[in-house]
């Protein structure tokens, strides 16, 4: 138990000294600008200036069963299945690690560990499909697992919506960060729009970084 706390602690250290001491470059006008993505032959990936985030973005898991989004998690972070997909009107839902389990498979299981640090007026990029989609962070939140609305809002354009578990190291609750997408700019006449088939599926909570939190793993092995 020492152990794995030692970890993550050392993991939360490591992140926090990292953005303290190498704040992010600015944002350069080619970053911002351009519409196509610049590096073509890469898969889709999300990108969070801030706080040094560049993760790949699992768009092939269509299912919300929280056990399949487990596994998609190992591959980077993680589309939502049937929300909308960037460049469609709606909300476009992508969750990821704040702390995963310590000894699971991955590489990416503190990717969301400094999410909190994003606020209003940041920018997250999304490279997919060709097309460098660019979102502006309009707010932040944080909300209970029940609290699955943002999965049905209904937007009339495109928007998206970062979800990961917070305190990191417990599923007690969910951090949201929304952003509305900035470029391409949004024209009603030309935008995707989501189709009917994407509407999001029911579901009771909102997705967690892990099916049981390191602390409630560990607790489980004293009982």
């Amino acid at each position: 138990m020492v152990g794995a706390l030692g970890l993550l602690n050392a993991q939360w250290i490591s992140a926090q000294v990292v953005y303290r001491f190498n704040q992010p470059a600015p944002l350069t006008n080619e970053l911002l600008v351009s519409t196509k993505s610049p590096e073509p032959q890469a898969g889709p990936q999300l990108i969070i200036p801030k706080i040094g985030v560049k993760a790949p973005v699992v768009f092939d898991e269509p299912s919300v069963e929280e056990w399949r989004l487990q596994l998609a998690l190992r591959r980077g972070v993680v589309h939502y299945g049937s929300t909308a997909l960037p460049g469609q009107v709606g909300n476009s839902v992508i969750v990821g690690h704040s702390s995963g389990q310590i000894w699971a498979p991955g590489d990416y299981k503190f990717i969301f560990t400094l999410l909190n640090k994003v606020s209003r007026d940041d920018k997250v990029i999304v490279d997919y499909d060709s097309t460098r989609y660019i979102y502006n962070v309009t707010s932040t939140e944080v909300v209970t697992p029940d609290n699955t609305a943002v999965l049905y809002q209904q937007e009339s354009k495109p928007m998206l919506t970062l979800i990961t578990c917070t305190p990191p190291g417990t599923n007690l609750k969910r951090l949201l960060v929304h952003a509305e997408q900035i470029s391409p700019k949004f024209d009603l006449t030309t935008q995707l729009k989501t189709p009917e088939s994407n509407s999001p599926v029911p579901t009771q909570s909102l997705p967690a970084s892990a099916s049981s939190s390191l602390w409630q793993t560990m607790r489980s092995w004293f009982q």
